[in-house]
């Protein structure tokens, strides 16, 4: 649109530029205000816009070409929210007016005259990019300056617009398909947040549910407990009510005992003597009512609230259980994987197996056949009776071949046994203190968290979470048996079934 408001400028300047030098007749002026400021000459199906200016219908219509909206007038600038056109009667009258006195006062209707020669605009001066007479080429304003004649310089300027529109397609083509490249990519976000939005919504639906039914279970089981220590207080107050009749009647007899006669308070002594001693034997009783233990649930709150969080962050986890196998193409040759493939061990020799970029080679690891990309899974994994071992996760694109750093700056995020020490393999490594040997290790992925945590099943307890990790595309599950050690570490890693949540 660039070069087309550059030539109405440049129509509504020559326009000026012949009402400044005509000389003011009523004919002239008449012929002026037929005249078109697009074409610069008589008006041909004039109409108005909607400010008021008038304009050929063809000349406007072309100035317009691919506005819709907010179109400009060539003349003053002022914009139209849409395009108004009405046709000028009036005016075409007056402009057949003016063609009739033209005529009739034998002026030429030629208006490609030199206003200063008389001539008639043959030449096309390049320097000025104007029309000019063959009297105005031969000036001192124009006679160093380039001059072409009007079909000349006309042809050269149809070339060169021509290569204009080329270039302005060509941009204009280009502009279109980012636009639609841009739109697609909105497309894809509002999808994707609202599958977000969707996910995070079933998600906490499930832990709303999830913690109900954890309410309800701890509430029952602080009622059938709260039921049985309050039957079994209760039946101690009886007791000890009835006790303390029995040791109320005993008082009383034996100070009844010290007003009788000799005779009388030795006749029945031995029976007095009997029942004291059954109420001294009576103190172990009163002794256990004494030092029952209070409830499980009288603990100090913090400690209650601990055992409950854990117990909920356990069973939320687990409830995210994922079937994972191991995948035989990224297997080591020395690693022999069970027909199920969720077991695997080392070998006694390297196999003639295939060696595809997919396969580790020399580093002794395996990897999940599932590719995660979103959403939380949980998997154990068995590590009984080995002394090195490494489990975690990897990035599918990550190199496996040659000694390879497993750490999180080459896609691998892992936690690994080995010398009797638990590490996590961060940048440096981060050494681990379970309370319990582990026998069995979980692992907890949540791919939109950016979170890997790592369990021992064993007490249930968190041995380290890569947090706020920048996960790659797609990850693999990854198990590392580590080496042999002469025998010691010949045991294999087994993946245990689905948990399911239980």
């Amino acid at each position: 649109m660039a070069p087309k408001r550059k030539r109405v400028a440049s129509a509504v300047g020559d326009r000026t530029s012949i009402r400044n030098m005509a000389a003011a007749t009523p004919l002239q002026s008449l012929k002026e205000e037929a005249t078109c400021s697009i074409c610069l000459d008589y008006f041909s199906d004039p109409v108005s816009v909607e400010c008021g200016h008038a304009f050929c219908l063809s000349c406007i219509s072309q100035c317009w070409v691919g506005l819709q909206t907010d179109v400009p007038c060539p003349q003053c600038r002022s914009v139209s929210e849409t395009k108004f056109l009405r046709p000028n009667r009036q005016l075409a009258n007056m402009v057949e007016i003016a063609k009739q006195l033209q005529v009739s006062t034998g002026i030429p209707q030629e208006v490609n005259m030199c206003r200063e020669h008389e001539e008639k605009l043959k030449l096309f001066c390049e320097v000025d990019q104007k029309l000019i007479c063959v009297v105005c080429s031969m000036s001192r304003d124009h006679k160093q300056h380039r001059v072409l004649p009007i079909r000349e310089a006309a042809q050269e300027y149809k070339e060169k617009f021509h290569s204009y529109t080329d270039t302005l397609k060509k941009k204009l083509e280009d502009m279109l398909e980012l636009h639609r490249k841009e739109e697609k990519k909105l497309k894809q976000q509002e999808a994707k947040f609202k599958s977000q939005r969707e996910r995070i919504a079933k998600a906490f639906e499930k832990l709303k549910q999830f913690l109900e039914k954890e309410n309800s279970c701890y509430l029952n089981n602080l009622e059938q407990e709260e039921r049985n220590n309050l039957l079994s207080i209760k039946e101690t107050l009886t007791k000890l009510e009835e006790q303390q009749s029995d040791l109320r009647s005993m008082i009383t007899e034996i100070e009844s005992k010290w007003q009788q006669q000799d005779v009388e308070l030795l006749k029945d002594v031995k029976s007095t003597l009997d029942r004291y001693e059954n109420m001294k034997a009576q103190d172990a009783s009163y002794n256990t009512f004494k030092g029952k233990e209070e409830s499980t649930y009288v603990e100090k709150e913090v400690d209650l609230q601990m055992k409950i969080i854990e117990s909920l962050e356990w069973r939320w986890v687990r409830s995210f259980a994922a079937a994972v196998t191991l995948d035989p193409e990224t297997a080591n040759p020395w690693l022999v994987l069970s027909e199920d493939g969720r077991s695997v061990r080392l070998g006694n020799r390297y196999q003639d197996v295939p060696d595809t970029p997919q396969r580790f080679d020399p580093v002794v690891i395996v990897l999940g056949r599932e590719k995660l990309s979103s959403g939380r899974h949980y998997w154990e994994v068995e590590v009984e009776d080995k002394t090195s071992w490494e489990l975690g996760v990897c990035d599918e694109a990550a190199s496996r071949k040659g000694e390879i750093a497993l750490a999180p700056e080459e896609g691998y995020w892992t936690v690994r046994l080995i010398d009797g020490e638990y590490k996590a393999n961060t940048s440096p490594s981060t050494l681990l203190a379970p309370r319990v040997p582990s026998r069995a290790v979980g692992l907890f992925l949540d791919y939109e968290a950016r979170r890997l945590s790592v369990y021992n099943v064993d007490d249930r307890s968190l041995l380290f979470t890569f947090f706020g990790a920048s996960f790659p595309p797609t990850l693999r599950p990854l198990f590392s048996l580590q080496y042999n050690d002469e025998g010691s570490n010949a045991a294999a890693l087994r993946i245990l079934p689905g948990t399911g949540g239980k």
